[in-house]
């Protein structure tokens, strides 16, 4: 029972990086009905970014940082702009094999121009052990929680207490509706993959100095998906609620089995999603009359 508080926190720390890439699924799917699945890639690319404008262009961490989210925000909007509005009219089934292809490009674009080999990434804080009341931690680690939190409360204010968060909601939840009452639904959808983007990249960045950055790195949006599974795939609070829960299953599983199974439970929990609980915490049953 000891390991359990030290469980909670290294699962909370994980399952934070994995609630910002759900995030961005579920919001590119609330309102466009399609799931990107080359989102993960953008999560490396973000991280990939930051390297790229230091070393070729010697700009400091802080300001990189800035610069790369900004660059992912626009990568999202010429992704929407450029890919997925010209084939929206399109089955959904070819608009999400475009994202796969989008996917697949960032990922070997990366490998061809950075090389297939990891590259270093500075942690955003100090790395040296510390502990407290029992618990063993960095403080890079309680940076990743508490930007993670952060971006989450600004999402939330966003959406709740402003007009701009409200329009992108309205457009989530009835894009016909939204345009009738004079939203314009194009340009909330190019701020939608703007945001999911950006997320996808403060994920990459918060991720990269934990594990090692390569281009193969982007799988961690295999997990973001199961988590907006989880979440309901509809649902911002399930997601963030759903990042928190795979973490900490993973981490237990890592503590109590083996670290070599954590990613196996992840693909398992996806086939009992799938099976047993499709509509996950809070997704909703649509009833569909003819």
């Amino acid at each position: 029972m000891s390991l359990w508080p030290q469980i909670l926190l290294s699962g909370i720390i994980a399952g934070s990086v994995y609630a910002l890439v759900a995030l961005g699924f579920v919001l590119i799917y609330k309102a466009t009905n399609v799931i990107h699945f080359g989102l993960g890639e953008q999560v490396s690319l973000g991280a990939y970014l930051v390297v790229i404008l230091q070393i070729f262009l010697g700009v400091a961490f802080w300001p990189a940082v800035l610069m790369a989210l900004f660059v992912a925000g626009l990568i999202g909007f010429l992704i929407e702009r450029l890919v997925l509005r010209p084939i929206a009219p399109q089955p959904v089934l070819v608009q999400i094999i475009a994202t796969l292809a989008v996917g697949l490009c960032i990922r070997e674009g990366l490998r061809g121009f950075m090389g297939p080999h990891p590259w270093p990434f500075p942690p955003l804080l100090s790395t040296d052990p510390r502990s407290f009341a029992g618990l063993n931690f960095d403080l890079a680690s309680v940076a990743i929680v508490v930007v993670s939190i952060a971006v989450m409360l600004i999402l939330y204010g966003i959406f709740n207490y402003t007009k701009f968060g409200q329009a992108i909601l309205a457009v989530c939840q009835n894009p016909v509706g939204a345009s009738l009452m004079g939203i314009p639904v194009p340009a909330m959808l190019s701020s939608i993959w703007i945001m999911a983007s950006v997320l996808a990249a403060i994920a990459g960045i918060l991720l990269a100095p934990v594990v090692t950055l390569s281009p193969e790195m982007g799988l961690i949006g295999i997990k973001g998906f199961v988590v907006a599974v989880l979440g309901g795939f509809t649902s911002l609070p399930g997601a963030i609620l759903g990042g928190f829960i795979l973490g900490i299953i993973e981490t237990a599983m890592g503590t109590f089995i083996s670290t070599a199974v954590k990613d196996a439970t992840t693909y398992a929990l996806l086939i009992v999603l799938i099976i047993v609980w499709p509509h996950g915490l809070f997704g909703h049953v649509f009833v569909k009359k003819v």
